[in-house]
């Protein structure tokens, strides 16, 4: 085949299967490394359109394409949306019966399967690898392949067998992908895997339609409430790090007027597919959960995560921040964290029974520690972690008369107050203080006091706490105590947790409890010869909290002290929160008419459409096939099964509602 038909051939397929007509960053190029035959390796952000890259090249390629995924719901999503885009798929798990094993097993045989989903512990099944000898083979995906690395932040064991796939089937090509994977990592997947001289992606890790936030806790009941009110209708995932805490949110939410469910490891199998299966199909809009769920939801119009507590590390709180607005369209991340939580982190460090694992835990959650402390503009903090320079936009470097490390670095935003526009920090509701005085009382109580106690007694020396302890050690006569009884435990601790880490005081390593120290620049801040100045935190003051059902205005404050003022509308044309009243409504009759069809179906509603289709169809308003195949993300499969409902909705609504 020519290189001009195999263009016009790639084009065609990507229009007729997917309803798209152009490619997202660095699509195509991997779609044709495996169609030359090449291995793979592909760094892309959630929501990058990594499934696209093995699932176009599979309708092209002869034989079946092995998908090897780590989670069952996750593979059955994304078999019902390839069914959907008219992709012959299927998936063989532990739920898979008989007469679905020999459909699927008929089918590769007969040559008329393109994708086959399957786990990794199937896949080192002797069985299974005798049956894929047995047939044509096109090629192998590895997904989360992250998952391999022992140095990655979601390792499994039986990811580790993938490695004989090479050994095995060595004229077939392998295409590994993740959404997050640090230099170290990459290489390591890539060594396990044995890939061969792979085609070598490594795409941005921007989300430029995400808007990062992040707040000191205070009261997290009243800051979740105030930013949920600014989401409403909105469907989203709440994510704590305990049970307890799950729980409890769950029902304060649900008191509150909102539709939440409860998800974590403590409840049944059956009870956790429940709450799986109504989020995904928008019957739940709000799931407050562990860690535990999330990685095997391909949702795509998740408008908001946020965490109560600080994750274990960056690497998991871009994986979880990336949950959100895999449709492109605007989606908010909120992180509200205090010093308990990093308190909590550090106990949990204990566990770990390898040293080498111990510490390179306790290196992760210093970094995330510093990442959620750290001034400057949050993206391109973000991606600076990940080695990446951030741009911001419309930078000019002749104008600014610095090149674009400058303009994104943390002194340049906190000066100017610009940036990537998309967090908190660049549309100016972060602001810094100095906090000398209140650093020097900080960093005295604790050498007073023999750089030998926790930050909760510190701070008790600090409010002038009459307690037991503070007694029995002689602490009430300390000249330094009371010395902050003008402000409350919650700010101590804050201040303490920044100069930990602006590295002014340090967690003693030879203490098995987490006793601040001292160092050598906190020394030359107690001298007068260093100034230190923090992020304001918010007053403090309590907020009454009412029901979602009260009205009422609602302001979230930020780590800043100020509010944020989020406009999705202007962010992106896919944002419903950009149609007019009218369209709006269109584009509510248009969402319940793909409920209704998804659960006749038995799929996802996102599976039939995306919300960013429906937003699109609601402003084209389509009557004809040709106008509905312009619609983005419409193939020929979907206006052959869905077209005629959706336009005849379209007429009917444009009837009953002339402008």
């Amino acid at each position: 085949m020519s290189a001009d038909a195999l263009t016009d051939r790639i084009y065609q397929t990507l229009a007729d299967a997917f309803g798209y007509r152009t490619f997202r960053p660095y699509q195509e190029e991997i779609v044709r490394a495996l169609l030359d035959r090449r291995d793979v390796f592909a760094v892309m952000p959630t929501g990058g359109g990594k499934s696209l890259c093995y699932q176009l090249p599979a309708l092209l390629t002869p034989g079946v394409c092995v998908v090897v995924s780590p989670l069952l719901s996750l593979m059955k999503d994304q078999v019902d949306a390839a069914q959907k885009n008219g992709i012959c798929a299927a998936t063989l798990n532990s739920t898979t019966s008989l007469a679905e094993l020999r459909d699927i097993y008929a089918s590769a045989d007969r040559r008329t399967l393109d994708l086959l989903y399957v786990s990794p512990e199937r896949f080192n099944t002797p069985r299974f690898q005798e049956f894929l000898k047995s047939v044509e083979l096109g090629f192998f995906a590895v997904d989360e392949a992250h998952c391999i690395s022992q140095w990655g932040h979601n390792f499994r064991a039986d990811y580790l067998e993938l490695g004989q796939i090479a050994d095995l089937f060595p004229n077939c090509p392998i295409a590994a992908f993740t959404a997050t994977a640090t230099d170290r990592v990459s290489e390591d997947v890539q060594t396990l895997l044995k890939l061969r001289d792979p085609f070598c992606v490594r795409a941005s890790f921007d989300r430029p339609n995400l808007f990062y936030q992040i707040a000191y806790k205070e009261d997290f009941d009243r800051q979740l409430l105030d930013f949920l009110r600014e989401m409403p209708d909105e469907s989203g995932v709440v994510y704590r790090s305990t049970r307890k805490n799950v729980e409890k949110t769950a029902e304060f939410l649900r008191k509150q007027g909102f539709k939440a469910e409860a998800y974590h490891a403590g409840l049944t199998d059956a009870e956790r597919a429940r709450v799986q299966d109504a989020f995904a199909n928008d019957e739940t809009p709000i799931v407050v959960a562990t860690v535990a769920f999330g990685m095997g939801i391909d949702k795509s119009n998740v408008r908001f995560v946020v965490h109560g507590d600080l994750p274990k590390d960056v690497e998991s709180y871009y994986q979880e921040t990336g949950r959100a607005g895999r449709d492109g369209a605007p989606a908010r991340c909120l992180l509200v964290y205090g010093y308990q939580d990093i308190a909590i982190h550090r106990s949990f460090l204990d566990d770990y029974q390898d040293p080498e694992a111990r510490d390179a835990a306790s290196r992760r959650l210093n970094e995330m520690v510093a990442f959620a402390e750290k001034d400057g503009c949050r993206r391109a903090n973000f991606l600076r972690y990940f080695g990446e320079t951030y741009i911001p936009p419309n930078f000019n470097a002749d104008e600014n008369g610095s090149d674009a490390a400058d303009a994104a670095s943390p002194e340049s935003a906190s000066k100017s107050g610009c940036g990537c526009g998309g967090c908190d920090y660049c549309v100016g509701s972060v602001r810094r203080v100095d906090a000398t005085v209140d650093a020097q009382k900080a960093l005295s109580a604790m050498q007073r006091t023999g750089n030998a106690f926790g930050v909760g007694h510190i701070v008790d020396v600090l409010i002038g706490a009459r307690t037991e302890k503070i007694e029995r050690f002689g602490h009430d006569r300390l000249p330094t105590f009371g010395v902050g009884a003008d402000r409350d435990k919650t700010y101590w601790r804050y201040l303490i947790s920044a100069l930990l880490t602006q590295g002014i005081a340090e967690l003693d390593p030879t203490k098995n409890f987490p006793i601040p120290r001292v160092t050598r620049l906190g020394w030359d801040v107690m001298r007068g010869q260093r100034s230190v100045k923090i992020v304001e935190r918010p007053t403090g003051k309590k907020k009454k909290t009412t029901s979602r059902r009260s009205g009422g205005s609602s302001t979230l404050s930020t780590a800043g002290g100020a509010s944020v003022s989020f406009n999705s509308a202007s962010a992106n044309p896919y944002s419903k929160s950009s149609l007019s009243p009218r369209d709006r409504r269109l584009f509510e009759e248009l969402r319940a008419l793909r409920l209704q069809i998804a659960k006749d179906e038995n799929v996802p509603p996102y599976a039939v459409f995306s919300d960013k289709t429906l937003v699109d169809m609601t402003y084209l308003k389509p009557e004809t096939d040709g106008e509905f195949l312009d619609v983005s993300g419409v193939g020929v499969k979907k206006l052959e099964n869905y077209g005629y409902e959706f336009m005849q909705a379209i007429r009917k609504f444009l009837e009953e509602n002339p402008k």
